[in-house]
């Protein structure tokens, strides 16, 4: 089984598709089992070939929705052995505001050696493996870091990010899908 982590799909939001957009898209493309997970575009996905089916769903939600932007592909045994490495327990702080894992491709790796702080000491990039950062944000005025834009900006290439409790959600909803 795998998720997909579309960038800056939000259900039912202009420019974005409905869930039933999104599901019956990936379904037509040959998904075997889909399920929409939460609206920010995390989906779980069954599927003999699943990069195939992704790819073959996209010209559909540009076509129905408008929407043409990144999908990032995950086997869940990879986001269940990363979540277990125990990063986020190991980095306590009471200045935490969310702990976050963002999925990049694209340009370069950054060249930060980790853990990483910007320089407006809002986001720590704990862990950097195979198109996955791990990273702590803080939100010291109204507006949160966003390790999306870090990671973009070292890159070159594209972002997107999900809560640390978002995933956990995610592994869970995937053991009791039937």
């Amino acid at each position: 089984m795998h998720a997909v982590f579309y960038r800056n799909l939000n259900l039912g939001h202009a420019g974005s598709p409905t869930r039933e957009q999104l599901e019956g898209s990936l379904a037509r493309a040959g998904a075997l089992r889909v399920r929409s997970f939460q609206t920010n575009g995390t989906v779980l996905l069954e599927a003999d070939d699943p990069e195939r089916v992704v790819a073959a769903a996209a010209p559909e939600l540009a076509s129905a929705a408008a929407y043409d932007d990144a999908a990032f592909l995950r086997p869940l045994a990879d986001l269940e052995a990363l979540m277990a490495l125990g990063v986020f327990e190991r980095h306590l702080s009471p200045h935490t505001y969310r702990e976050t894992v963002t999925f990049f491709r694209g340009g370069k790796e950054p060249s930060w050696s980790t853990p990483w702080t910007n320089a407006k000491d809002d986001v720590d990039v704990l862990q950097i493996q195979d198109g996955i950062a791990l990273s702590l944000i803080r939100k010291p005025r109204n507006t949160a870091g966003s390790p999306t834009f870090e990671l973009e900006r070292a890159t070159g290439g594209v972002a997107t990010t999900r809560t640390h409790g978002s995933i956990e959600r995610l592994l869970k909803a995937a053991a009791t899908w039937t």
